[in-house]
Parts: C-alpha cells; structure tokens; sequence
C-alpha cells in the first residue's frame, strides 16, 4: 500500500482562492476542489467538514450558524469590503519530511451566504449563544438554558424560547 503524501506534497504553499491571508489559520494553503473529502480523526490526519469564511483572512467554522454570522457582522466593518462563505474542510496532517502539522484548507462551490434562509440561519446562532452564553464555541439550540457551575455544564429545566 502506497504512502499518502504529506500536504506539502500535494498542494503549492502560500496558494489561496481569493488572494485571502493564509495568517489566521496558519494554512499551507486554501485550494478549491470539486469534492470535499470525507471527515477523518486518526493521530496523524484529521479533516473535518463545515464552512470557511474569506474577507482578506481564511477563518474555518465546524457549523454554518457562526460561519454565517461571522461573515455578516465582518461586512458591517468599514474595513470590510466583501466576505464569503463557503463549504469547506479543514485538514490537519503531520509531516514527517518537516516534524510539523501542516493545515490545508479545501474550498467548495458557490458562497452560501446571502441566501434564502439565511435569516434563519442567524437566529439559531443567536438561540444558541442564549442558551449557551457562557460558552467560547457555539452548540447548537437545545430549548434549554444551560448553566456553567464550578465548572460543570448544568442543563437547567428553564426553557429557552426561540427567536
């Protein structure tokens, strides 16, 4: 059985769609494909799928609630001139040539903000930052309201209305 090769192999570092900064991430590179590998967790490799967001900077999100919402509260910067939302997988390879994880991330289709739909979208992150306020990563909407005692995730029995 064939090596895999490392993502220094496969992919030209530096290489971005967009022109979008490599930085936030610290990617190799930001490449499109026609199709997203499947997600992968084993000790030397791991992809995972969800959606980046590109606005001079890569940023990678496992859902699209926060994706959606990061991309729309970017654009509302002055500093921010356009911003995209793309499926996407982030995948995480050790390499053996340099001794270092190397982080590719891999673009596909159309943006996917600025939808139908999107509205809805943007309520369940803002349902689920209600209902999990304490947290720094979403979770996704339960109906309840969960509490951080001591330092134990409590879901309490008071329910969460939604938007």
């Amino acid at each position: 059985m064939a090596r895999r090769k490392m993502i220094c192999e496969r992919y030209e570092e530096g290489e971005s769609e967009f022109g979008n900064s490599l930085d936030a991430g610290q990617y190799f590179a930001a490449v499109a494909c026609e199709e997203l590998p499947r997600e992968v967790l084993r000790d030397d490799r791991s992809v995972t799928r969800g959606y980046a967001v590109g606005f001079g900077q890569w940023f990678f999100f496992p859902a699209i609630e926060p994706a959606l919402a990061f991309g729309r509260a970017a654009r509302m910067s002055v500093d921010c001139p356009a911003y995209g939302v793309y499926e996407a997988a982030r995948e995480l390879q050790f390499c053996h040539r340099h001794g270092v994880d190397e982080r590719v991330l891999l673009l596909t289709g159309e943006s996917v903000d600025r939808r139908p739909g999107e509205v809805e979208h943007l309520k369940r992150f803002v349902q689920g930052v209600k209902e999990n306020a304490w947290s720094a990563h979403w979770h996704p909407p339960t109906g309840y309201i969960t509490d951080h005692v001591n330092g134990r995730t409590l879901k309490t029995r008071r329910r969460s209305l939604p938007l």
